[in-house]
């Protein structure tokens, strides 16, 4: 890991104390500002009047300030949504957006709580980081503190990031942790498994109720946290001076949700409590709605306005009385004089510990489109994250292998996943209809697919470079991924317009040779991966056949590519046909290369195409258990390889490798006692 020096952070909110004499004078005039996260959640909350929701402490904070029902986290998992919410920037941009990594970031990019440092607030943090860069020097105050708060000078405001881990899908999945967290959650305040509701795209069964009784009642326990920081803000005499942010940090955590680029994934719980004398700052009136209507149930202020993550840090300085930093990339959605609404929201799936995806979505708030790069790869791959021991994907798999889930949950299980999905959330908020093909909505599709292309373009995904890619060339030249994504000469529309007809038909041959003879390595890479699905793709053995005898005397050459992206991908496309031994030989030759690099994100990107690639694989099963050895911990150590980023990652592609290789028995033995 190459972290960013504390000094250049803490250099940076030093050059904002020639401001505090000024600010304190305004000091007092200044709002608390309180994020409240709760991982893995969707708005299954009161004032969201879900049915199931027992969540008294938020609804009253609701009845005094705003339930945002458009409310999106920028990717559907964790470390890339808090990268955002850390800097105001999408992980895309920065290069932060797989789970995990770790990536260096510009001194010019300068985190949320380092300019409220320099505006004189006191920053403190709770619970996880996590932002896939080094978070040393951002925070004035890192501890598990429930009121860290307090060790601010007197008078001086504060900004806390708190972030509750009852909702994690650890516990959602793991009896033995859902019972550690409800421990203290009375019989009286426990959902019926028999009385709770079931989303469409799930089956009913008893174990798929009590999933979902569970995390309910782990809703009810984040509830009652927040409840206590609102009883500490509020006997300190700080609730009045507080706004008060409460939100999810992508959906829940079960299959569909946590991991999927849909509306489930991504909508979140947003509520902003607002004390009355800051609520000029926001569309309250002096006297929101808190009292019961005709029936006795509580009234909400409410907003439809779209708001994403990246829009958080840009409201919180906008409610600190600063501007928007330029290199900021959302709308301040509070605070005075805030800009137009946004008409658009973005999200991102990308790398998920050794699961490799390229997904993007854009929602307007009616219409929700997800394009799919790689739609060769299943939505449910072979990996730990997926595996039985997860309560979910237990039963779901028990039920997917005997043949009784309904279309809308055997989806999940799709082999492939469609390149474009589109759900009009007005009339199929469960998303189970995919009108993608429909020419009735045809103009809906591409309007929303230009705009996901502009946005890709204007923000410079890194994502249509690879991860290996990105990070070589940041090495290579002394900079940043960020800053490799900033150079002009990066054509970044020519490497997504090949891209982005991978997997759809229209690529002929003649293309994707061209492809993989272009000057820049992230456009050869593209039309390899183009290769292997077009090749996955075609209906039947002799047009597979056909395809590749074109194909592969620019594949073979690909084979020898110096980028190690396009020499993955281009032997992932030979071993996914019955090509000519020798061709089988070389290519799996050349896997068994790069996954002995020593560079992490390159030996893992070849680790994961060998999981991918099952039995074709076998030739190099002793190469995959040398890199195995190489990874893992030294004896007595809890876990069972040497770091939670690269190293567990590898180890994990190379176990389901293996597995699917035969050699189950050493894939005990990495994980005998942990």
């Amino acid at each position: 890991m190459n972290p960013k020096p504390a000094c250049c952070y803490l250099r940076a909110a030093l050059s904002g104390l020639c401001l505090l004499a000024c600010i304190r004078i305004q000091a007092a005039e200044l709002p608390n500002i309180v994020w409240i996260n709760a991982e893995d959640m969707s708005p299954h909350l009161g004032c969201y009047g879900h049915p199931d929701a027992h969540t008294p402490q938020i609804d009253a904070l609701a009845r005094q300030g705003i339930v945002y029902r458009n409310a999106f986290a920028t990717a559907p998992i964790c470390s890339p949504s808090r990268s955002c919410l850390a800097t105001g920037l999408y992980a895309t941009s920065l290069g932060t957006q797989h789970l995990r990594c770790e990536v260096r970031i510009p001194e010019r990019i300068v985190p949320l709580a380092v300019r409220l440092r320099q505006l004189g607030y006191f920053c403190t943090n709770t619970g996880k980081s996590d932002y896939n860069f080094s978070a040393d020097g951002i925070w004035d105050e890192w501890s598990a503190d429930p009121m860290p708060w307090r060790k601010r000078r007197s008078g001086q405001p504060f900004f806390s990031f708190i972030t509750i881990g009852e909702t994690h899908e650890g516990r959602i999945n793991f009896r033995d942790r859902y019972e550690e967290a409800t421990a203290e959650l009375p019989e009286s305040l426990r959902h019926d498994s028999q009385r709770v509701t079931i989303p469409p795209f799930y089956p009913d069964t008893a174990e798929i109720r009590s999933i979902f009784a569970g995390m309910y009642d782990l809703a009810t326990v984040f509830d009652s946290k927040v409840g206590v920081i609102v009883e500490a803000l509020r006997e300190q005499g700080d609730l009045d001076n507080t706004i008060i942010f409460v939100f999810g940090d992508h959906g829940n955590g079960l299959p569909r949700y946590k991991r999927w680029l849909n509306d489930s994934g991504l909508r979140v719980p947003l509520v902003v409590f607002i004390p009355p004398k800051f609520r000029g700052m926001s569309d309250l009136t002096a006297d929101p709605a808190a009292a019961a209507d005709s029936t006795g149930k509580p009234q909400y202020t409410t907003s439809d306005r779209l708001v994403s993550f990246v829009d958080f840090p840009a409201t919180a300085l906008r409610l600190a009385g600063a501007e928007s930093a330029a290199e900021l990339q959302g709308i301040p959605f509070l605070g005075k004089d805030t800009e137009a609404e946004r008409k658009f929201v973005f999200g991102a799936r990308s790398r998920a510990d050794d699961m490799f995806e390229v997904s993007r979505s854009v929602c307007d708030g009616r219409f929700m489109y997800v394009k799919h790069f790689l739609p060769h790869f299943a939505y449910i791959q072979d990996s730990v994250i997926f595996d039985d021991r997860k309560d979910s994907f237990r039963e779901l798999r028990r039920l997917h292998v005997a043949g009784q889930l309904d279309m809308h949950a055997e989806r999940m299980w799709s082999a492939r996943k469609p390149p474009e999905e589109l759900y009009d959330l007005q009339a199929d908020p469960h998303e189970l209809v995919n009108l993608a093909e429909s020419a009735e909505h045809e103009a809906v599709r591409k309007h929303l697919g230009l705009q996901l292309r502009q946005w890709i373009i204007e923000h410079r995904d890194s994502g249509f470079l690879t991860e290996a890619e990105y990070q070589i060339r940041a090495a290579e030249q002394g900079t940043t991924p960020y800053d490799v994504m900033q150079d002009p000469a990066l054509n970044l529309a020519e490497i997504v317009e090949l891209a982005w007809r991978v997997g759809d038909g229209d690529s002929s041959a003649a293309d994707l040779i061209n492809g993989l003879r272009h000057k820049e390595a992230a456009v050869r890479y593209w039309a390899a991966t183009a290769c292997a699905a077009n090749l996955q793709f075609a209906e039947d053995q002799h047009l597979r056949n056909t395809l590749y005898r074109l194909l592969s005397p620019a594949l073979q050459r690909a084979l020898s590519d110096g980028s190690p992206s396009v020499r993955i991908a281009a032997a992932e496309a030979v071993l996914r046909v019955s090509s000519p031994a020798l061709e089988h030989q070389r290519a799996t030759a050349v896997l068994g290369e790069v996954l002995q690099d020593l560079r992490p994100w390159v030996s893992l990107e070849a680790a994961s195409a060998l999981a991918r690639l099952g039995d074709s694989g076998r030739p190099l099963v002793a190469t995959m258990k040398e890199v195995v050895n190489r990874n893992r911990s030294v004896p007595g150590s809890p876990r069972p390889y040497k770091d939670f980023n690269y190293a567990s990652f590898t180890g994990w592609a190379l176990e389901t490798a293996l597995t699917r290789c035969g050699e189950m028995a050493f894939v005990n033995e990495i994980n005998g006692g942990h």
